[in-house]
């Protein structure tokens, strides 16, 4: 039975590299959320608009990619970077009111969630060596709110500050039970 594996977490803790790395060894699709005409659309909503419609527009990104991901789970696993809890916790971080708006009607839901976390300092150089970086990406006072609602979701942790990509797919192999394939 296909899997529908999502790696959540604050940005710079390697979750694409640990999804990409993921995908193969459970022989399923990679998929990296927003997709579509949210990709870029996002770059502009980023920086623009308030917390609750920055929300909404996240919200129908997700529903776009689980129309995509089911989809994609006709024919196997998935291995999803960030999905709705991405959406929730770093909108609830901004604005309380959010928690009030969340639900999941119509989603499919992953089977498994992992959150990816590291030490600031490391994820402070990591996003150094990135081309661009964005407001929200340099408020660390938000950035720690954001991994302490992350962290209370109930979902495994992994801090990823000095362990290598492979030791990180290792551990979610684990959490798996060895991994299944397509």
């Amino acid at each position: 039975m296909p899997l529908f594996v999502c790696i959540e977490g604050l940005d710079a803790t390697g979750k694409t590299s640990v999804s990409q790395a993921l995908a193969p060894h459970l022989g399923a699709y990679y998929y990296k959320s927003p997709g579509g005409p949210y990709a870029e659309a996002r770059r502009i909503v980023d920086e623009v608009v308030d917390p609750i419609t920055r929300y909404f527009f996240y919200r129908a990104a997700v529903q776009y990619d689980s129309n995509i991901i089911r989809g994609l789970l006709q024919n196997g696993s998935v291995v999803c970077d960030r999905y709705i809890y991405s959406t929730i916790v770093c909108h609830a971080a901004m604005d309380e009111r959010i928690q009030g708006l969340f639900e999941t009607t119509g989603l499919v839901m992953p089977d498994y969630v992992f959150v990816l976390t590291a030490n600031e300092d490391v994820r402070m150089r990591r996003l150094a060596g990135r081309l661009s970086v964005s407001a929200m990406e340099k408020n660390l006072l938000l950035q720690r709110k954001i991994d302490q609602l992350f962290r209370m979701q109930g979902h495994p942790v992994i801090d990823t500050t000095h362990t290598q990509v492979e030791d990180i797919v290792e551990t979610i192999l684990g959490y798996l039970g060895g991994g299944a394939s397509t």
